[in-house]
């Protein structure tokens, strides 16, 4: 029964191991996707710099939080080979005061 404990107990540090191996690997390539992002009308919500703190701040979590609110589909290199143009604000209606 000693084998078992010791082995439960390799298991469980293998297990940690990779899950922190993946959830690194999950937050550089999220940081790497916005960082390579052309503009921010690329972004599904929000601007670049708002991802890039998001991504940072709340690491893992926010890592797939921009993953999937964020990302627009097929993730930077889409949006570098369609540029999409920037998002104008519309003018004001005629006769508004302003």
């Amino acid at each position: 029964m000693e084998w078992f404990v010791g082995g439960g107990i390799f298991l469980f540090y293998l297990f940690v191991l990779v899950f922190i191996v993946g959830s690194v690997a999950v937050f550089i390539y999220a940081l790497v996707d916005v960082i390579r992002m052309p503009n921010d009308a690329a972004f599904k919500t929000g601007t670049q710099l708002v991802w890039v703190l998001v991504v940072l701040l709340a690491q893992g979590i926010g890592a797939i939080v921009y993953l999937v609110v964020g990302r627009p589909p097929g993730g930077a290199t889409a949006a570098r080979e369609h540029p999409q143009p920037p998002k104008l604000i519309p003018p004001p209606p005629s006769g508004a005061v302003g």
